[in-house]
């Protein structure tokens, strides 16, 4: 795809105002307003925006043709990750809690880090993407992160009580707690991604599935073993290469 001057002609700027009204301006306040009144939501409203936001995105953006997704979806981002990085720094409270909802007391002293890091990583490594693999092979890893990645972490408070595990983290010297259950979750839906993606344009063969669930588990282990804050980068930029792969196979 073509990423010249040109290419933000094809931004479809009602459509991103839209997104971005009911994304994290609307959905952001609904989250912190949730962690500020109810104390077991606090846990949970990192991620219920996060899944939220990848839904609302689903009918406004990911719908549109190839030529306008990818601009409008960095220029979306990109005003995003602005308004995420002014707001966590605000001390006014109205402003403030468009980012509330996802600054975690256990992250400290680097919550906003932890905040902004993935959304910057990611819109990052989504241009990269685009320009490396089919569009149908990023699709795939956009609603692995939206899905996989962003129920693995409620799953496992809910039920990995039980099966949690610690996973070594180099780049910040430190343990990243995973379970089974959220391990399972992210297995599931990027099975159900590719199976759903690919039985669109083909019949569904036993040799489908068994690639799906082949990428189900690499897509797995790599948000497993990705450092702390850069699982969605991961996921986005090696998701699609480990399926470019396994594709020689049908």
């Amino acid at each position: 795809m073509q990423m010249g001057t040109a290419v933000f002609d094809n931004v479809q700027w009602l459509r991103v105002a839209i997104y971005l009204v009911l994304g994290p301006l609307l959905i952001g306040q609904i989250c912190s307003y949730m962690k500020a009144r109810c104390a077991w939501a606090g846990d949970y409203t990192r991620k219920i925006n996060h899944i939220g936001i990848m839904i609302v995105t689903a009918p406004i953006l990911a719908v549109l043709p190839d030529a306008q997704l990818l601009p409008s979806v960095l220029v979306a981002s990109a005003i995003q990750v602005c308004i995420y990085a002014v707001a966590a720094n605000s001390e006014r409270p109205m402003l403030h809690a468009v980012a509330f909802h996802s600054l975690r007391v256990s992250d400290e002293p680097r919550s906003r880090l932890f905040f902004l890091l993935p959304m910057i990583s990611f819109n990052v490594a989504l241009a990269v993407s685009v320009l490396l693999y089919p569009m149908t092979l990023v699709k795939i890893a956009f609603f692995t992160v939206a899905l996989g990645d962003g129920l693995a972490e409620p799953v496992g408070f809910l039920l990995g009580k039980g099966n949690r595990f610690q996973v070594r983290d180099r780049l910040w010297n430190g343990s990243n707690t995973k379970s089974v259950a959220g391990c399972l979750a992210v297995f599931v839906f990027a099975f159900l991604m590719a199976l759903v993606f690919f039985g669109i344009q083909q019949t569904v063969s036993t040799r489908l599935l068994g690639i799906c669930a082949a990428y189900a588990a690499v897509a797995t282990m790599l948000e497993a073993l990705s450092p702390r804050g850069l699982d969605n980068m991961v996921l986005i930029i090696f998701a699609p290469l480990a399926m470019q792969g396994l594709m020689g196979l049908l």
